[in-house]
Formats: structure tokens, C-alpha cells, sequence
């Protein structure tokens, strides 16, 4: 059973995807879900390599969690607020709403790995 929960807890951030499906407006889906999908392998490809060098915790161990549940966390808030923000848009020509998304998953990127690292 705890091995069930185990792998629900590291897959839960499939759950974004039909949650995009009902939040977007109909035109910014496909950019919406290619953006969750990029971010849950980001998350899966930073926590790996952190993870692969020995340490569990992240390099400098000032925080004692898993790296890749701080992670979750961090593209999740990051994936909240590009969801809300695609919302409140709905008239947003696709090179802008492409650029916004762009921005966002750097600076997602770039934040949950300075978090991982910590």
C-alpha cells in the first residue's frame, strides 16, 4: 500500500494537465499542457542529476527535504500562476502567450534549481 501511495505522490503533478484542460481558454490549451509537460520533466531531469552526485537533501543541506518534493512544490506554484494568468488572457495573440510561457518556464527552471540546490 505505501508503495502505491509512494508513486502517487511522485506522479501528482499529472494531475495539472486536466486541470489546464478546464482552466485555459480553448485556443491556449495545447501551449498550456506543453508547458506542464516541460516542467514535470525539467523537475524529474534536475531532482535525477542532483540526486545522482550523493546528495538527497541538495548540495548545501541547509534544508532537510527531498529535492524533488521542493521541486513539486516550486513548479507547482509556478504552474498555478501561469494557469491563472492564462485565465485572466484570453485575448492574448499566440506570440505574446508564447513568450510569457517562455518566461515563465525560465524562470520556474531557474528557481526550483536554486531551490534544489539549497
Amino acid at each position: 500500500m505505501d508503495s502505491y501511495l509512494s508513486f502517487f505522490m511522485d506522479w501528482i503533478d499529472v494531475l495539472w494537465i486536466p486541470i489546464a484542460l478546464f482552466v485555459v481558454h480553448k485556443k491556449q490549451r495545447v501551449k498550456a499542457v506543453l508547458f506542464i509537460l516541460a516542467c514535470m520533466f525539467c523537475l524529474r531531469l534536475q531532482a535525477e542529476i542532483i540526486q545522482s552526485t550523493g546528495f538527497k537533501s541538495g548540495f548545501t543541506g541547509l534544508l532537510e527535504s527531498d529535492v524533488f518534493h521542493r521541486g513539486l512544490i516550486f513548479y507547482s506554484i509556478c504552474i498555478s500562476i501561469y494557469l491563472l494568468l492564462s485565465y485572466i488572457s484570453p485575448n492574448t495573440k499566440g506570440a505574446i502567450y508564447m513568450a510569457a510561457s517562455l518566461s515563465l518556464f525560465f524562470m520556474a527552471f531557474i528557481g526550483s534549481m536554486v531551490l534544489m540546490v539549497l
